[in-house]
C-alpha cells in the first residue's frame, strides 16, 4: 500500500477586489438592495468610509461591512438579513475563505421617484 502526503502544488492567492466584487454581486442580487456607492466608480479619499464594501482578511478567513440602501417599502431588516447570508454563502463557496462576520449598514432608503442610485447623483 503507498502511503501519499498530500503536498499542496503551489499557493493560491485571492485579491481583496475579488472579495469585494463577491461581495457586491451577492448583495445586488437581492431584492430591494442598492448599493452605497457604484463599484465602477474610484471613490475619493473623502468618500472611502462610506465605500459599498470593506474587508478585513487575515489568513483564510474575511470579515466585510456592507453600505446599502434599501428600496422604499421594503422590510430593511429583513433585507439586511439576506444580504448576509446570501454574501457570506457566496464568499465561502467561490473562495473557500470562512466567513467571520458580515456587517450591513443601512445607510438609505431609495424612493421609487428616484431614478438613478444615490451614489450616481
Amino acid at each position: 500500500m503507498e502511503n501519499s502526503k498530500k503536498h499542496p502544488a503551489g499557493s493560491i492567492r485571492v485579491s481583496e477586489d475579488v472579495i469585494i466584487k463577491i461581495a457586491t454581486t451577492a448583495a445586488c442580487e437581492i431584492e430591494g438592495v442598492k448599493l452605497a456607492q457604484s463599484a465602477k466608480t474610484k471613490p475619493s479619499f473623502a468618500a472611502l468610509k462610506n465605500a459599498p464594501v470593506h474587508t478585513r482578511l487575515s489568513g483564510d478567513t474575511a470579515a466585510l461591512k456592507l453600505n446599502i440602501f434599501v428600496d422604499e417599502g421594503c422590510n430593511a431588516a429583513s433585507i439586511a438579513e439576506n444580504v448576509q447570508k446570501s454574501v457570506k454563502s457566496a464568499i465561502q463557496n467561490m473562495t473557500g475563505f470562512t466567513v467571520t462576520k458580515v456587517d450591513v449598514n443601512i445607510a438609505g432608503i431609495c424612493f421609487a421617484d428616484e431614478s438613478k442610485a444615490p451614489a450616481e447623483e
